[in-house]
């Protein structure tokens, strides 16, 4: 089932009201030009809303993003060499634009391809009747325009790689931030909203922290927040992220597994920062809560039971693992053993 707008991504937004607007525009041309009698012209500009049509529809249903708009570059490069083939020359100009626009909503490397290929069809279409000059100028012209549109893009893409990765990390430990974390959220709700599975995250809290600072300084403590992250990180990397979500809360997420195989990682996680000696010398442990997605509801009330499974952790001696399974009942995981 697709999902709410408002839930969708800036690109599957832009995307679906771009594809909405180019086919609206060209319907009136096709009755145009069937009213003129240019039947073959009327055809192609129908095919185009056909393939807008099937455009929006995949993202709107999928939200395949990557897969449309590689389907929709490649359909409008051979629309524009078919154009070319049957009206000429002149309406080659419409494929500068379009390169340019593949280098927009493509990486480089696949918008390369697409014009590589435009550009050898255009070559075949034109050479019998086209002089040796006059085709030499439309290749190297348009050799240049996708050329000049990689180098443009592919140092626009790295520096906003570098910038998105800058806004989404926390500073001292390198996990994920509150933005990453809404974004991976607003995600998986999206995800869960085209296809249902079991989905769980780990809210993980340090135990006495601010004693940790107060007996051995705040750069220690910096130290066993980062090491901690990283510990984290190499025991999950195949499964998960992690995010500060606090002073030295973290949120581990997303957990594509049931809620009781959920805070079994939980609790092995636990035993393995207990067992860990953090700036040579300092012992740690954590309390961690558990919960597992709920269909239709909010990321605010997913984190919401997992707070509450890390209260009844802290308030139950620390140093332990609780899966809230409802309102009123909780599993709780302690040295191994499960108990309702």
């Amino acid at each position: 089932m697709a999902c709410n707008m408002s839930k969708r991504s800036a690109t599957e937004k832009m995307l679906l009201t771009l594809s909405a607007i180019a086919a609206v525009s060209i319907s009136p041309f096709v009755y145009f030009r069937w009213l003129d009698g240019d039947l073959v012209m009327a055809f192609i500009d129908a095919m185009l809303i056909l393939v807008l049509m099937i455009f929006f529809l995949l993202v709107y249903r999928t939200g395949k993003v990557s897969t449309a708009k590689f389907l929709l570059a490649s359909a409008l490069t051979v629309a524009i060499v078919a154009i070319v083939a049957i009206r000429g020359q002149s309406h080659l100009l419409w494929l500068y634009p379009c390169m340019i626009a593949f280098y927009y909503i493509l990486p480089p490397r696949p918008a390369g391809i697409i014009c590589f290929v435009g550009i050898t069809l255009i070559a075949i279409v034109l050479f019998p009747s086209t002089s040796v000059l006059g085709l030499f100028t439309i290749i190297f012209t348009l050799f240049l325009t996708a050329l000049f549109s990689y180098v443009i893009f592919e140092s626009y893409s790295k520096t906003n790689e570098k910038l998105t990765l800058l806004a989404d990390i926390d500073p001292l430990t390198s996990a994920g931030n509150r933005r990453a974390l809404d974004r991976q959220l607003g995600k998986i709700l999206a995800d869960q909203q085209r296809a249902a599975s079991a989905v769980s995250l780990l809210l993980l809290d340090l135990d006495h922290f601010k004693k940790i600072n107060d007996q051995n300084g705040h750069a220690k403590g910096d130290i066993v927040l980062v090491q901690l992250v990283e510990l984290i990180q190499k025991y999950t990397r195949s499964l998960d992220d992690i995010y500060r979500y606090g002073g030295e809360e973290f949120i581990i997420i997303p957990l594509q597994v049931t809620l009781q195989e959920a805070a079994q990682l939980a609790e092995n996680l636990r035993k393995l920062i207990a067992e860990t000696k953090f700036a040579n010398t300092i012992t740690l442990t954590v309390s961690i809560g558990v919960a597992q997605y709920r269909t239709g509801e909010t990321a605010e009330s997913w984190i919401s039971r997992a707070d509450a499974a890390l209260y009844k952790a802290k308030d139950g001696g620390r140093n332990r693992v609780i899966t809230e399974t409802d309102l009123a009942t909780a599993v709780t995981i302690n040295n191994g053993e499960v108990s309702v």
